[in-house]
């Protein structure tokens, strides 16, 4: 009989050297944009480059939310016509999540639809996945036409709608795979006790799944948090979402890198401390469903 070895197989030197290899320039970006948050003007594009601060400072990111006028100076004298970063975040929270939470519910009623009731069949799921199947860019000539029409354009709610459109066909192909794997069965149960089938999914079944429909709403939210494309083509100043107002950092001067990496950095902490919240689902929720081998 064959013995079997329960020793781990060994990493071998070269192995390693090409992880730390492609750890750093996985990393490089993000240690890169920190640190340019945190110089001075004269040090954005000094050549050759500062690896690190030579002088530390803070007024990169007071500049976006204070208008002081020597403040801004020192970044640009035209960075005081810009407007506060904190309403392109409560605008990006308005309208990344609350179309992050539709998606989420319209497309979880669907998936129990297409799971438990066979709605559509998979006629019904390729329609919907052909939502994504396009470029963005396709759709944004005709939006702005219609949304022109009935008075949508740069409103919350208009843009809310295409987030919620746009990333529902996601919500709907995971949130269905979740449910597949719930057997039947106790839902079933819990009908012959009386409960309705709305009451059954959400009884017996979410419950189960909750893990896994909270991590399809953190990937859902940071394609909504960080979309670009409609932000910038559906609004005209009355919404102004995070990532335009990262691209109008921009004068007849140059570019502003100061403040655009001070406003990336503090883009990404909503993200990690909603990350942070749901942590505990997360790791069964992305685990969910997988074949076990």
């Amino acid at each position: 009989m064959k013995r079997v070895s329960l020793e781990k197989p060994k990493i071998g030197i070269h192995l390693y050297v090409i992880l730390i290899l492609v750890l750093i320039i996985a990393i490089f970006p993000i240690y890169w944009l920190t640190i340019t948050s945190f110089k001075p003007k004269a040090e954005w594009i000094a050549s050759p480059p500062y690896w690190f601060p030579n002088s530390p400072t803070l007024i990169d990111y007071y500049v976006l939310f204070f208008s002081d006028p020597s403040a801004t100076a020192q970044v640009g004298a035209a960075f005081i016509a810009f407007k506060p970063a904190t309403k392109s975040f409560l605008d990006s929270a308005i309208v990344a999540g609350l179309g992050t939470a539709l998606a989420v519910f319209a497309g979880m009623l669907a998936a129990f639809a297409v799971s438990r009731h066979g709605f559509g069949g998979n006629t019904f799921l390729v329609l919907v996945l052909m939502l994504r199947m396009a470029p963005p860019i396709v759709a944004v000539i005709p939006l702005i036409v219609f949304y022109s029409f009935i008075g949508f354009t740069d409103t919350y709610h208009g843009l809310l709608l295409v987030y919620a459109t746009f990333s529902m066909p996601y919500a709907v192909w995971i949130i269905k795979g979740l449910i597949d794997e719930v057997p039947r069965e106790l839902e079933e149960s819990a009908r012959l006790d009386g409960l309705t089938p709305l009451q059954a999914h959400f009884k017996v079944t979410w419950p189960l799944i909750r893990g896994g429909v909270l991590a399809t709403a953190l990937f859902l939210l940071i394609l909504n948090w960080s979309e670009y494309l409609f932000a910038l083509m559906l609004t005209r100043g009355n919404v102004i979402t995070l990532p335009v107002q990262m691209t109008i950092y921009q004068t007849y001067a140059g570019v502003l890198y100061g403040p655009q990496a001070a406003l990336a950095i503090l883009a990404v902490i909503p993200l990690v401390i909603f990350g942070i919240v749901i942590r505990r689902f997360l790791a069964r929720g992305l685990t969910f469903g997988a074949v076990k081998g």
